[in-house]
């Protein structure tokens, strides 16, 4: 099969989906930032009250993953994402207009994060799994690897966007801007023409336990699946791990400018960009599994070059050059992942497999970014980061190197 015969170039209901998940993707992004302002400068709120303004998502994302899941299986997709829109919509315009009206309080915007962060994990569920009822099996890496570079350019452009709008027109205006942007991404999904189909039915002589962890039941009974998961779980951690510890790495051991450290966060996403895209030929050419393993293993040694700068222009260029090469063979490998897993799980569990991985990606993460804040007190930045260099390199053993056909 030629590579022109895998794409979804010309398939405008992929397309619109596509819209509509980038919209909701920059909207979330966006808002991301303005919140946050908004807390600060119009609330006046305090360090604690931030960072409990910021729990709120992760621990409505670990406590309603497995449950959203469920709910969104036996669904409809399109109408679950419009109305997760709708409801993303409604709460974010609340914002500016009880700012309007002088009755803003932080217990409105906490609301308005759990909100966001249900119906995220509703769009996110929903999308994944009509993504497979859309676009043929062939083309799906291809569709997967438009999705993730959307995102890619979503976590390179999103912050700065919203930064440069708060300045524009100030945090509740932005707000409201983000909050239009949702109702863009929910006439999208309308407008998609193909018709969905139904969804599955509830086996009734299930349990109400067994029918919400039917997705992990699945997943840990297939091996490649569970490899993956626990791959993807480690690779997740060991970067967040990073995170912070990179930031004080840059700013203090380093010294960046600010603007030095906003170029390294936002234009090695480029990389990721370019690695999603060229996921498809990839696959192509050798088969999915060969290039998730490749792509797995390649990510990692990126991340030495890290560690290893020094200050100045030529250590600005080499974290660069390190972060940006990590992220193209990563994006490279979640295409393709994502591809696998559609391709692997059987349709009546397509939502509850696509919650689960945002599940553990959410409970593992602050885990691993303790665990990273501990060993940084300790023994430094710079031997907390070859650690997570380590670590990001062997996920890749954890995943199979040949086709697994089945449990």
């Amino acid at each position: 099969m030629s590579v022109q015969q895998l794409s979804v170039r010309g398939h405008r209901d992929f397309q619109r989906l596509w819209a509509g998940m980038a919209v909701s993707q920059l909207g979330s992004a966006v808002g991301g930032v303005a919140l946050p302002i908004v807390a600060v400068t119009d609330m006046h709120a305090s360090t604690f009250q931030i960072s409990l303004l910021a729990a709120f998502t992760a621990v409505t994302t670990a406590l309603l993953a497995f449950p959203m899941g469920n709910f969104v299986e036996f669904r409809r997709k399109r109408p679950v994402m419009i109305a997760a829109d709708v409801a993303r919509f409604v709460s974010l315009a609340s914002v500016p207009l009880a700012g309007l009206l002088h009755a803003l309080t932080f217990a409105q915007l906490c609301v308005v994060a759990v909100i966001n962060a249900t119906s995220g994990i509703a769009f996110g569920g929903a999308a994944q799994a009509h993504l497979k009822a859309l676009v043929s099996p062939e083309r799906l890496v291809d569709a997967n690897g438009r999705l993730e570079s959307t995102n890619w350019l979503r976590m390179s452009v999103g912050p700065s966007l919203g930064g440069a709008l708060v300045g524009l027109l100030t945090a509740l205006g932005t707000l409201l801007i983000d909050a239009v942007s949702f109702l863009a991404s929910a006439l999208a999904v309308r407008l998609i023409r193909q018709p969905e189909p139904a969804p599955p039915v509830r086996d009734g002589e299930r349990s109400r336990r067994s029918e919400l962890a039917g997705g992990l039941h699945f997943v840990w009974g297939h091996q490649a699946l569970r490899n993956m998961l626990i791959s993807w779980v480690c690779f997740a951690g060991a970067t967040a791990m990073s995170g912070p510890v990179t930031t004080i790495f840059y700013l203090r051991e380093l010294h960046f400018t600010a603007f030095q450290y906003g170029l390294l966060m936002g234009l090695p996403s480029l990389g990721g960009v370019a690695g999603a895209r060229l996921a498809r030929r990839m696959v192509a050419r050798f088969g999915p599994v060969r290039v998730l393993w490749w792509a797995s293993l390649l990510r990692g040694p990126w991340n030495f070059l890290i560690p290893l700068a020094t200050p100045g222009l030529a250590g600005l260029v080499q974290c660069g050059i390190g972060f940006a090469g990590l992220l193209f063979f990563a994006a490279m490998a979640n295409s393709t992942m994502a591809s696998y897993r559609q391709l692997t799980t059987p349709n009546h569990l397509m939502s509850r497999v696509s919650t689960l991985w945002v599940f553990a990606t959410t409970v593992a993460q602050p885990l691993f970014i303790l665990v990273g804040g501990l060993m940084a007190a300790q023994l430094g930045s710079r031997v907390t980061l070859v650690v997570s260099a380590i670590l990001v390199c062997g996920t890749a053993f954890l995943l199979p190197r040949q086709e697994i056909t089945g449990p």
